[in-house]
């Protein structure tokens, strides 16, 4: 199985889970990314601390 297509399955099993559970707000912040990725949108922002080392995080 190639990356994409094992990539592809994760996207759609995220959808599913979506679908299920009503709607995006059920996802979690990385399969939102991966749905947002697939559909061409960018990124949701990120956390203030984002990028830092933890100790350094306010």
């Amino acid at each position: 199985m190639s990356y994409r297509h094992s990539s592809y399955r994760k996207m759609s099993a995220a959808v599913l889970k979506a679908n299920e559970q009503g709607g995006a707000t059920a996802l979690a912040s990385h399969e939102m990314d991966r749905v947002l990725h697939w559909s061409n949108q960018p990124a949701l922002p990120k956390p203030k601390g984002w990028g830092k080392p933890k100790g350094r995080r306010s």
